[in-house]
């Protein structure tokens, strides 16, 4: 009988611990058990460093940025890349990215109709309001985000990535998606 209880008891606290020692589960492995946690982020990088969704602006405003990797590419009127999902419907009028997934795609947000920079189409500018009531701009259809890796203008981490379900790109004002284009790291503006 000893050994059949001391038998039992390894099998209880073996069990117990398994999924611990598993490693974190994230929104791509199906764990539901730490929305904040993001493929290929420490949970401290996650909670301290991201937030579900960024503030909207009052109002959007794309500008165009170039390099010679992309050509001509859609950013923020402050140089930060956006992004479409392809996970997305083109013309829909939803967002298919939310919870751990706004952490690392943040959507870009306005508070009033967005506007046009120089360059850009201000007919393919639209918005899509979020399950949170956000406005989130569209372009071509297109829901736009930002990459939370990406921390200069010109910045392009996110570029063709494979993430959470879907590939992430670089979006032209001519509404191209820009396929080809490798990732590109940006270096930081002389102060």
């Amino acid at each position: 009988m000893m050994p059949s209880a001391l038998t039992s008891s390894f099998l209880v606290a073996a069990l117990v611990t398994a999924p611990a020692l598993a490693g974190p589960e994230t929104t791509e492995t199906g764990g539901d058990d730490n929305p904040q946690q993001v493929e290929g982020m420490s949970p401290e990088e996650s909670e301290q460093q991201l937030e579900p969704t960024s503030d909207p602006s009052g109002q959007a405003r794309l500008e165009v940025a170039e390099q010679e990797a992309y050509g001509r590419y859609l950013t923020n009127q402050d140089g930060k890349s956006l992004y479409v999902f392809m996970q997305d419907e083109q013309g829909g009028d939803y967002s298919t990215c939310d919870e751990s997934c706004a952490i690392a795609w943040p959507p870009y947000a306005t508070e009033e109709p967005p506007i046009a920079g120089e360059e850009v189409d201000a007919d393919r500018l639209g918005v899509i309001e979020r399950e949170d009531e956000t406005l989130q701009v569209t372009y071509d259809g297109w829901p736009l985000y930002y990459f939370a890796r990406d921390v200069y203008p010109g910045d392009a981490l996110g570029q063709g990535l494979d993430h959470l379900g879907g590939h992430w790109y670089l979006i032209s004002p001519d509404g191209e998606i820009l396929e080809d284009a490798p990732p590109q790291q940006a270096e930081p503006a002389d102060s």
